[in-house]
């Protein structure tokens, strides 16, 4: 069994993706609009350009994502991205740069149980949690 993240954003999906792939260095990002959908869709058409399926595949798993269909979105709660990194500099690197613009809750630094964790905010409301293995 693999367990992966499912995203949802408030109509900025693509952008919050394409910044991903850029952070993270990989270009296999797959993209489904609701004007993809075959036959008439059953969504309004203001919601064509939106993103109704995005996939990231990483090392170790795939982030997914879609815009919220709902006229009531709310930034996740509750829950956190975690990446693991077995390199301190690789983890620090990813967390500055998904922290750009978005708010550190906790500063990258060595903790009794890893050599380096932060826990982020992304621009995009997105909690993360970087962590880095004990050897």
């Amino acid at each position: 069994m693999k367990i992966n993240h499912y995203l949802f954003y408030d109509g900025n999906c693509e952008e919050a993706f394409k910044w991903y792939a850029k952070i993270f260095g990989v270009d296999n990002l797959y993209m489904q609009r609701f004007r993809d959908i075959p036959g008439e869709s059953p969504f309004s058409k203001d919601m064509d350009d939106k993103v109704m399926h995005v996939a990231l595949s990483l090392e170790g798993g795939c982030l997914m994502g879609s815009d919220d269909l709902t006229e009531n979105y709310q930034e996740p709660r509750g829950m956190a991205v975690s990446l693991n990194f077995e390199n301190v500099e690789e983890a620090r690197d990813i967390f500055e740069k998904l922290s750009e613009g978005g708010t550190v809750t906790m500063k990258f630094e060595p903790t009794f149980f890893s050599p380096g964790f932060g826990v982020l905010k992304d621009k995009f409301g997105i909690p993360w949690m970087v962590n880095t293995e004990m050897e």
